[in-house]
């Protein structure tokens, strides 16, 4: 994926980033939109790792220590592949967002 630091916005969508942000600088609106867009994303995978908390009644590191050596069922095997990659979405979330500090 190429990146440019070249991207032309007209004045209508400029004017509409600061109005939705009420960031007064382009640049510091469309990091808002981002940052905004990871907390939408994070919110999304905190929930679904508490449905799966809940469902348990254990976090994911005492699951897959349970049940990594059983055979498991379609269920449990589709909710341990869901629950391990809400969990590592959850980790490269944080980096991101870490990142556009």
């Amino acid at each position: 994926m190429s990146i440019s630091n070249n991207v032309v916005l007209s004045e209508k969508v400029q004017k509409e980033l600061v109005n939705i942000t009420q960031k007064g600088d382009i640049v510091d609106a469309i990091k808002e939109l981002i940052n905004r867009e990871l907390i939408r994303k994070k919110n999304k995978y905190i929930f679904m790792v508490k449905n799966f908390e809940k469902k348990y009644n254990m976090k994911f590191e005492n699951f897959e220590k349970v049940y990594k050596d059983r055979e498991m069922n379609y269920e449990i095997e589709r909710d341990y592949f869901d629950w391990d990659m809400s969990v590592t979405v959850l980790e490269d979330i944080e980096e991101e967002i870490k990142e556009m500090e």
